[in-house]
């Protein structure tokens, strides 16, 4: 692009690709729809690891985990040598290429970074109209809450307001502008204006449709639950949601606040258009990763399944074409270098993902054949890690120890089992294929990219995970001597 464009960027927290635009009609998603309308839906973009922290550090930065070293929280690595050091985020990149920039909300997770403006968050998404609530422990806590409350009670309702007086002051600027601006909800707990619930008859609110762990899956295949920390009814069983109607509750919950960040996000969005601004902008919009909402017995992110490792991804970009979808396979280390091609600014040779911007271009061309996703047992020091390859069809999953050597597998076959409900890497039939997805694991991403496209990123691997800011001092880590 010859005119230097602007960039939103936004980034909602927790949001699986439940919404209206995919296909979820029970979902109330009018101004996502509408942003799809407007640009490109991607139906399967892949983060590197489903979790906040790595996840961020990862399309932050445009570097994959093990060059990130970022597990939970971030590590002493990231932040020194990488955020601080030669590798910045894309916000600071596009800062240091003359971008007027600014971050709103949950951009990195325990980690501020200030650019142009200082950064701004009202909180940590966690309000509760009960006061005592907000204070108490999160085991006395309920995972949601329905108050007769406005938009602005909760952060993220604070936080749209923040970015609307941005956008305004940046208006008036000679630079061009970017904006990253990060929703807590639909994060937990729960917590929307009562008016998003009301969007809701929650009989008519889907059920996870295989809410028991995969048959034939290892046990670890999936951890602990995140509801875990909240107060829940007394299971009747080993699932720790156990009655459908608290299911189906903790799904309306979820769904509230989903509608609530789709109205913040309009209200952005729209004001953008008041400006006049939209012909000239970049709009991005992704999760930090997927969520299991009861699928495979689990309630969180934090596994290698497709429910906690798929995320949305829409791009809508001056003049490129509207209303387009691609089944192409691409990852969320990819992000960085498509916001740097459409802005016209020069890709730095370390990023270890590739710029999407042809398949905006031609939606049905070839792409990569396989995407990566990555995810270690044991916390707060890893003890071993699952490595996903997924390909158009397959998921293979490889469980290795932290020296390399194997510990178990996994395969799911998505022509015949989209919803990942039974492993078969045992079956003698499939022999063969879990032989060729070891070998595509093994050759790793770079063998993955399309036909003529090369990738000359050549990172070392991160140290050993030391984390880094208050997470490091406190809980877990506080009673280990870390070396």
């Amino acid at each position: 692009m010859a005119e230097q464009v602007n960039v939103l960027l936004i980034i909602v927290d927790d949001l699986r690709p439940e919404l209206g635009c995919y296909g979820a009609d029970y979902m109330v998603t009018p101004n996502i729809d509408q942003l799809a309308t407007q640009g490109t839906l991607f139906e399967r973009a892949y983060v590197q690891q489903p979790v906040c922290t790595a996840s961020r550090a990862s399309f932050l930065t445009g570097l994959r985990p093990d060059t990130t070293g970022s597990d939970y929280p971030y590590s002493i690595y990231t932040v020194e040598n990488l955020l601080e050091g030669d590798r910045p985020s894309v916000m600071r990149y596009f800062m240091n290429q003359g971008y007027y920039v600014r971050g709103i909300g949950k951009v990195h997770h325990g980690y501020n970074e200030n650019f142009t403006e200082k950064s701004y968050s009202a909180g940590y998404g966690t309000s509760y109209m009960d006061v005592s609530l907000k204070k108490a422990n999160k085991s006395k806590r309920p995972p949601y809450e329905c108050a007769d409350v406005g938009d602005e009670f909760y952060d993220d309702g604070k936080n749209t307001l923040e970015a609307i007086a941005t956008l305004r002051r940046m208006a008036t600027q000679e630079k061009p502008f970017m904006l990253t601006l990060g929703y807590w909800k639909p994060h937990l707990p729960w917590n929307a204006p009562k008016k998003y619930w009301d969007l809701y008859e929650r009989h008519k609110i889907p059920l996870a449709p295989n809410p028991s762990h995969p048959k034939d899956s290892p046990k670890y295949s999936t951890d602990w639950c995140n509801l875990q920390k909240y107060k829940l009814p007394e299971s009747p069983n080993e699932l720790l949601v156990g009655e459908e109607d608290v299911a189906r509750k903790m799904k309306h919950a979820y769904a509230a606040c989903v509608s609530y960040v789709d109205t913040q996000l309009g209200k952005v969005l729209n004001e953008l258009d008041t400006l006049g601004l939209r012909d000239r902008t970049i709009v991005m919009l992704i999760s930090d990763h997927g969520w299991h909402l009861g699928e495979q017995d689990h309630w969180g992110k934090s596994t290698n399944f497709d429910n906690a490792t798929r995320a949305p991804m829409i791009i809508s970009a001056p003049g490129l074409k509207s209303s387009q979808r691609t089944h192409a396979l691409v990852e969320y280390v990819d992000i960085f270098p498509t916001l740097c091609e459409l802005a016209g600014i020069e890709l730095p040779t370390y990023l270890e993902g590739n710029s999407v911007t042809p398949l905006l271009e031609d939606p049905a061309r070839d792409w990569k054949s396989a995407v990566f996703s990555q995810y270690p047992r044991g916390w707060p020091r890893a003890k071993f890690e699952g490595y996903s390859i997924r390909t158009d069809r397959y998921n293979y999953i490889q469980w290795r120890e932290l020296d390399g050597s194997f510990k178990g597998h996994e395969l799911y076959d998505h022509q015949t089992d989209p919803i990942e409900s039974m492993n078969i890497v045992g079956k003698l039939e499939n022999q063969v294929v879990v032989q060729e997805l070891q070998a595509q694991l093994q050759a790793g991403w770079k063998a993955a990219l399309p036909a003529g496209i090369k990738n000359h990123a050549n990172n070392k691997p991160a140290p050993d995970f030391l984390p880094w800011g208050k997470e490091a001092m406190f809980g877990p880590y506080a009673k280990q001597k870390l070396k």
